[in-house]
Protein backbone atom coordinates (compact mmCIF):
# COMPACT_ATOMS: atom_id res chain seq x y z
CA UNK A 1 0.00 0.00 0.00
CA UNK A 2 1.51 3.42 -1.06
CA UNK A 3 1.54 6.32 1.21
CA UNK A 4 -1.50 7.70 -0.33
CA UNK A 5 -3.50 5.13 0.54
CA UNK A 6 -2.67 4.70 3.66
CA UNK A 7 -3.57 8.07 4.63
CA UNK A 8 -6.87 6.90 3.38
CA UNK A 9 -7.46 3.78 4.81
CA UNK A 10 -5.91 5.03 8.67
CA UNK A 11 -8.36 7.63 9.11
CA UNK A 12 -11.06 6.05 8.00
CA UNK A 13 -10.55 3.06 10.29
CA UNK A 14 -9.85 5.55 13.28
CA UNK A 15 -13.69 7.09 12.27
CA UNK A 16 -15.36 3.67 12.26
CA UNK A 17 -13.86 2.92 16.04
CA UNK A 18 -16.22 2.61 18.39
CA UNK A 19 -15.31 5.60 20.67
CA UNK A 20 -14.92 8.30 17.82
CA UNK A 21 -18.76 7.08 16.41
CA UNK A 22 -19.54 8.04 19.65
CA UNK A 23 -18.02 11.25 19.87
CA UNK A 24 -19.27 12.62 16.92
CA UNK A 25 -22.87 10.73 18.01
CA UNK A 26 -23.02 12.78 21.12
CA UNK A 27 -22.28 16.09 18.91
CA UNK A 28 -25.36 18.45 19.12
CA UNK A 29 -24.84 21.99 18.71
CA UNK A 30 -23.55 24.65 15.34
CA UNK A 31 -20.03 25.66 15.67
CA UNK A 32 -20.34 29.50 16.30
CA UNK A 33 -19.32 30.03 12.78
CA UNK A 34 -21.80 27.73 11.48
CA UNK A 35 -24.38 29.65 13.11
CA UNK A 36 -23.33 32.84 11.64
CA UNK A 37 -22.63 31.82 8.06
CA UNK A 38 -25.90 29.50 8.10
CA UNK A 39 -27.99 32.84 9.24
CA UNK A 40 -26.15 34.46 6.48
CA UNK A 41 -27.24 31.62 3.62
CA UNK A 42 -30.19 31.57 5.31
CA UNK A 43 -32.35 32.44 1.78
CA UNK A 44 -29.96 30.02 0.04
CA UNK A 45 -30.89 27.29 2.22
CA UNK A 46 -34.29 27.27 2.77
CA UNK A 47 -36.32 24.96 0.54
CA UNK A 48 -32.93 24.17 -1.15
CA UNK A 49 -31.79 20.70 -2.11
CA UNK A 50 -28.90 20.12 -0.08
CA UNK A 51 -26.35 17.67 -0.09
CA UNK A 52 -24.81 17.18 3.67
CA UNK A 53 -21.64 15.28 3.16
CA UNK A 54 -19.43 13.48 6.06
CA UNK A 55 -23.03 13.80 7.91
CA UNK A 56 -21.48 11.77 10.99
CA UNK A 57 -24.05 11.96 13.71
CA UNK A 58 -26.43 14.41 12.44
CA UNK A 59 -24.79 17.25 13.83
CA UNK A 60 -26.02 19.60 10.99
CA UNK A 61 -28.97 17.88 10.27
CA UNK A 62 -31.25 18.89 12.78
CA UNK A 63 -30.71 22.35 11.60
CA UNK A 64 -30.91 21.96 7.84
CA UNK A 65 -33.18 18.67 7.55
CA UNK A 66 -36.49 21.09 8.33
CA UNK A 67 -35.32 23.75 5.90
CA UNK A 68 -34.53 21.90 2.77
CA UNK A 69 -37.01 20.82 0.16
CA UNK A 70 -34.78 17.64 -0.25
CA UNK A 71 -32.16 16.59 2.14
CA UNK A 72 -29.07 13.85 1.77
CA UNK A 73 -26.95 13.12 4.12
CA UNK A 74 -23.93 10.79 3.09
CA UNK A 75 -21.24 9.15 5.40
CA UNK A 76 -17.93 6.91 4.53
CA UNK A 77 -18.51 5.24 7.18
CA UNK A 78 -21.58 2.95 7.71
CA UNK A 79 -21.95 3.13 11.25
CA UNK A 80 -23.10 6.61 11.14
CA UNK A 81 -25.00 6.13 7.90
CA UNK A 82 -27.11 3.87 10.41
CA UNK A 83 -27.37 5.78 13.74
CA UNK A 84 -28.42 9.04 11.78
CA UNK A 85 -30.56 7.41 10.17
CA UNK A 86 -32.49 6.25 12.90
CA UNK A 87 -32.23 10.05 14.71
CA UNK A 88 -33.91 11.27 11.55
CA UNK A 89 -36.36 8.94 9.52
CA UNK A 90 -37.45 11.93 7.56
CA UNK A 91 -34.16 12.68 5.78
CA UNK A 92 -32.53 10.47 3.42
CA UNK A 93 -29.26 9.14 4.31
CA UNK A 94 -27.05 6.91 2.30
CA UNK A 95 -23.37 5.07 2.26
CA UNK A 96 -21.01 7.45 0.20
CA UNK A 97 -17.60 8.60 -0.54
CA UNK A 98 -17.17 12.27 -1.62
CA UNK A 99 -14.64 11.24 -4.03
CA UNK A 100 -17.17 10.37 -6.20
CA UNK A 101 -20.80 11.52 -6.34
CA UNK A 102 -21.40 9.57 -9.46
CA UNK A 103 -24.93 8.39 -8.10
CA UNK A 104 -25.86 12.07 -8.55
CA UNK A 105 -26.75 13.84 -11.67
CA UNK A 106 -24.70 17.06 -12.75
CA UNK A 107 -26.52 20.72 -10.78
CA UNK A 108 -28.39 18.36 -8.43
CA UNK A 109 -28.39 20.23 -5.97
CA UNK A 110 -28.25 24.01 -4.39
CA UNK A 111 -26.27 23.70 -1.45
CA UNK A 112 -23.46 21.92 -0.93
CA UNK A 113 -21.76 21.56 2.70
CA UNK A 114 -18.76 19.41 4.10
CA UNK A 115 -18.80 20.31 7.93
CA UNK A 116 -16.10 19.68 10.44
CA UNK A 117 -12.94 19.91 8.45
CA UNK A 118 -13.95 16.29 6.84
CA UNK A 119 -12.70 17.27 3.54
CA UNK A 120 -9.49 16.91 5.46
CA UNK A 121 -8.46 13.55 5.70
CA UNK A 122 -7.50 12.66 2.21
CA UNK A 123 -4.60 12.65 0.55
CA UNK A 124 -4.25 15.92 -1.47
CA UNK A 125 -5.21 14.64 -5.16
CA UNK A 126 -8.19 12.85 -3.63
CA UNK A 127 -9.01 16.18 -1.75
CA UNK A 128 -9.11 18.00 -5.33
CA UNK A 129 -11.06 15.37 -6.84
CA UNK A 130 -13.78 16.03 -3.91
CA UNK A 131 -13.93 19.90 -4.72
CA UNK A 132 -14.54 18.83 -8.42
CA UNK A 133 -17.30 17.20 -7.41
CA UNK A 134 -19.12 19.39 -4.78
CA UNK A 135 -18.78 21.78 -7.79
CA UNK A 136 -20.19 19.44 -10.80
CA UNK A 137 -23.03 18.50 -8.31
CA UNK A 138 -24.28 21.88 -7.72
CA UNK A 139 -26.61 23.90 -9.36
CA UNK A 140 -25.59 27.22 -11.30
CA UNK A 141 -25.82 29.81 -8.77
CA UNK A 142 -25.42 27.25 -6.06
CA UNK A 143 -23.33 27.82 -2.80
CA UNK A 144 -20.51 25.12 -1.57
CA UNK A 145 -19.35 25.54 1.86
CA UNK A 146 -16.52 23.53 3.70
CA UNK A 147 -14.22 23.90 6.54
CA UNK A 148 -10.88 23.03 6.55
CA UNK A 149 -7.51 23.22 9.00
CA UNK A 150 -5.53 26.33 9.17
CA UNK A 151 -1.94 26.60 8.23
CA UNK A 152 -1.24 29.98 9.83
CA UNK A 153 -2.80 28.73 12.81
CA UNK A 154 -0.40 29.97 15.43
CA UNK A 155 -0.23 26.72 17.34
CA UNK A 156 0.37 24.71 14.57
CA UNK A 157 2.04 21.31 15.16
CA UNK A 158 2.21 22.17 18.65
CA UNK A 159 1.00 19.60 21.50
CA UNK A 160 -2.42 20.43 23.56
CA UNK A 161 0.00 20.83 26.77
CA UNK A 162 2.31 23.28 25.57
CA UNK A 163 -0.92 25.72 24.78
CA UNK A 164 -1.56 25.89 28.07
CA UNK A 165 1.38 28.00 29.91
CA UNK A 166 0.32 27.16 33.26
CA UNK A 167 0.49 23.93 35.41
CA UNK A 168 -3.20 22.75 35.91
CA UNK A 169 -5.23 19.55 35.24
CA UNK A 170 -5.68 19.80 32.02
CA UNK A 171 -2.23 20.29 31.12
CA UNK A 172 -0.90 16.92 32.89
CA UNK A 173 -3.52 14.99 31.03
CA UNK A 174 -2.23 16.41 28.02
CA UNK A 175 1.13 15.95 28.78
CA UNK A 176 0.23 11.97 29.99
CA UNK A 177 -1.93 11.51 26.78
CA UNK A 178 1.29 12.83 24.77
CA UNK A 179 4.09 10.90 26.65
CA UNK A 180 1.74 7.36 26.37
CA UNK A 181 1.06 7.91 22.15
CA UNK A 182 4.26 9.19 21.43
CA UNK A 183 5.42 6.24 19.69
CA UNK A 184 2.13 6.11 17.79
CA UNK A 185 3.13 9.66 16.68
CA UNK A 186 6.49 9.02 15.86
CA UNK A 187 5.48 6.51 13.97
CA UNK A 188 2.85 8.40 11.95
CA UNK A 189 5.21 11.53 10.88
CA UNK A 190 6.94 9.35 8.90
CA UNK A 191 3.67 9.68 6.76
CA UNK A 192 3.86 13.65 6.77
CA UNK A 193 3.99 16.36 3.50
CA UNK A 194 5.09 19.68 3.53
CA UNK A 195 5.27 21.30 0.70
CA UNK A 196 4.41 25.41 -0.53
CA UNK A 197 0.63 24.91 -0.97
CA UNK A 198 -0.37 22.59 2.04
CA UNK A 199 1.08 19.87 4.38
CA UNK A 200 -0.67 16.78 6.04
CA UNK A 201 0.34 16.22 9.72
CA UNK A 202 -0.43 14.04 12.21
CA UNK A 203 -2.29 16.11 14.80
CA UNK A 204 -3.22 15.02 18.40
CA UNK A 205 -7.04 14.23 17.14
CA UNK A 206 -8.40 11.36 18.10
CA UNK A 207 -4.92 10.39 19.79
CA UNK A 208 -2.47 10.72 16.98
CA UNK A 209 -4.65 8.45 14.53
CA UNK A 210 -5.24 10.51 11.73
CA UNK A 211 -2.93 12.70 9.20
CA UNK A 212 -4.56 15.97 8.38
CA UNK A 213 -4.68 18.13 5.41
CA UNK A 214 -3.88 21.53 6.52
CA UNK A 215 -3.76 24.81 4.21
CA UNK A 216 -3.45 28.16 4.15
CA UNK A 217 -6.35 30.79 3.07
CA UNK A 218 -4.90 32.46 -0.03
CA UNK A 219 -4.07 28.82 -1.27
CA UNK A 220 -7.76 27.38 -0.50
CA UNK A 221 -9.23 30.06 -2.05
CA UNK A 222 -6.71 29.92 -5.14
CA UNK A 223 -8.15 25.44 -5.16
CA UNK A 224 -11.59 26.48 -5.35
CA UNK A 225 -11.11 29.17 -7.94
CA UNK A 226 -8.99 26.48 -9.93
CA UNK A 227 -12.49 24.21 -10.36
CA UNK A 228 -14.42 27.57 -11.33
CA UNK A 229 -15.79 28.88 -8.08
CA UNK A 230 -16.48 32.42 -7.72
CA UNK A 231 -17.07 34.77 -4.99
CA UNK A 232 -14.88 32.80 -2.66
CA UNK A 233 -14.64 34.12 0.73
CA UNK A 234 -12.74 32.57 3.98
CA UNK A 235 -14.19 33.24 7.61
CA UNK A 236 -12.53 32.39 11.22
CA UNK A 237 -14.47 30.65 13.70
CA UNK A 238 -16.17 33.13 14.66
CA UNK A 239 -17.89 33.44 11.47
CA UNK A 240 -15.74 36.78 10.88
CA UNK A 241 -14.42 37.26 6.69
CA UNK A 242 -10.71 37.02 6.82
CA UNK A 243 -7.86 36.81 4.63
CA UNK A 244 -5.73 34.89 6.97
CA UNK A 245 -5.58 33.87 10.40
CA UNK A 246 -3.42 33.23 12.95
CA UNK A 247 -6.02 32.06 16.01
CA UNK A 248 -8.53 30.26 14.32
CA UNK A 249 -7.45 26.28 14.46
CA UNK A 250 -9.84 25.92 11.14
CA UNK A 251 -11.83 27.93 8.63
CA UNK A 252 -15.04 28.40 7.25
CA UNK A 253 -14.95 28.83 3.07
CA UNK A 254 -17.86 29.68 0.83
CA UNK A 255 -18.30 30.06 -2.82
CA UNK A 256 -20.74 30.33 -5.41
CA UNK A 257 -20.61 28.08 -8.88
Amino acid sequence: MNELSQIVSMNRKTYANAKVLDYYDGLTELFPGEKVLFEHLSSKIEKARILDIGVGGGRTTQYLLPRASAYTGIDYVPEFVERVTKKYPTGTFTVGDARDLGKYEDEAFDFVLFSYNGIDVVSHDDRIRILREMHRVLKKGGVMMFSSHNRDYRHFRRPYWLMEPKFSKSFAKNLLSYIYFLPRHLQMRKLEIFNDEYAIVNDQDHRFSLLVYYIRVGQQIKQLEDIGMSDVKAYNMKGDQVNADKDSFWIYYLGEK
